[in-house]
């Protein structure tokens, strides 16, 4: 069942990559190349400007993690940066819902001295601080749209709505379930429908601590969970202001309002194609859609979308770079550990 059920998740990947490239070059198909690739050789110099928008925005969203593990023994600041810069490389990289670096984040977080427990917990609730900060950022682009762009098209706004509703329902649930002890009732529904597995019922115990862990969470340290949201909002602030700084170095400034709405509802449509590693085509088609939505034209869009990709490339090589070395470090503390 196993096998039958990673077959088809392959196969629906490759047909929203099929669809999403398809996407992509429909939008792309009214972009000036010549003035693209004028405009980037142009703003060259500039491109490691680009890195520092999102370097604050790491630090916030590092800073919002830290303060749900004021109560561990977390690592030092700069230690818990290049764990979640790692961990998101591999979050970017895999195609599964942004899920696949966690459990490379708890691996790394538990060798600095951290419970298992405590890490997975932590992330849980930092992954539902994620989703419903998004959500609060995309609603605010929303609420932005009218003075932004009066004539905005109806029916995308009423989409950009629904799109915002399901994602805000779906963090709700996720939310719910972390309250209600998941690992608990998914064995029990599994044991019901006699299809839990050996390995996952020897693990009950565990994962009934991991439960009360997760819950006692949401009882003890509202304060914290708070705390770690308005920061993780105030990242995607900064967020907003990669792209106000990307259309500056493009030659073409844009109002700080029109940056966050253009970079808000192209969160939307990088949510939408959580399941494709990095949204390929995904966020490159919305980011171009939406600049010919908002009159920009395509080829700032496609510019934009290339700076993006960029900005991302490099930051990814820094987290799988710190992952190799954050590993290597791991290994070789174990190591004295067990000589000592």
């Amino acid at each position: 069942m196993t096998a039958s059920f990673a077959h088809t998740l392959h196969r629906i990947n490759l047909a929203l990559l099929a669809l999403s490239a398809l996407f992509l070059w429909v939008a792309l198909s009214g972009a000036d190349w010549q003035q693209l690739l004028s405009s980037l050789s142009a703003a060259g110099r500039y491109l490691p400007l680009l890195l520092v928008p999102y370097a604050l925005t790491s630090f916030l969203w590092t800073a919002s993690w830290s303060a749900l593990l004021a109560d561990a023994p977390a690592p030092p600041a700069g230690r818990l940066y290049l764990v979640r810069l790692a961990g998101e490389s591999l979050n970017q990289l895999t195609p599964a819902a942004s899920f696949g670096g966690e459990p490379f984040k708890a691996q790394l977080l538990h060798a600095e001295g951290v419970g298992w427990q405590e890490a997975t917990a932590s992330l849980a609730v930092h992954k539902a601080v994620t989703v419903l900060s998004l959500v609060c950022y995309i609603l605010a682009a929303l609420l932005l749209l009218p003075a932004v762009l009066p004539r905005f098209p109806l029916p995308l706004a009423l989409a950009g709505w629904v799109g915002t509703f399901v994602l805000g329902a779906g963090a709700s649930v996720f939310l719910w379930l972390q309250r209600r002890s998941p690992c608990s009732s998914l064995i029990r529904l599994l044991q019901r429908l006699g299809l839990c597995p050996a390995a996952l019922l020897s693990r009950q115990e565990e994962l009934a601590r991991f439960d009360a862990t997760l819950s006692g969470f949401y009882r003890k340290r509202k304060r914290a969970a708070v705390i770690a949201f308005g920061l993780y909002l105030l990242g995607w602030a900064m967020h907003a202001l990669e792209v106000y700084l990307a259309f500056r170095i493009l030659g073409h400034p844009i109002p700080l309002e029109l940056a966050l709405c253009l970079d808000g509802l192209s969160q939307l449509a990088s949510a939408l194609g959580f399941m494709i590693p990095a949204s390929l085509g995904v966020q490159d088609g919305g980011i171009v859609g939406l600049s010919l939505v908002f009159n920009l034209g395509a080829t700032l869009g496609a510019g934009l979308s290339v700076l993006r990709r960029l900005r991302e490339a490099c930051w990814l090589s820094a987290g799988l770079l710190a992952g190799v070395v954050l590993a290597r470090d791991g290994k070789t503390r174990r190591r004295r550990n067990h000589h000592a």
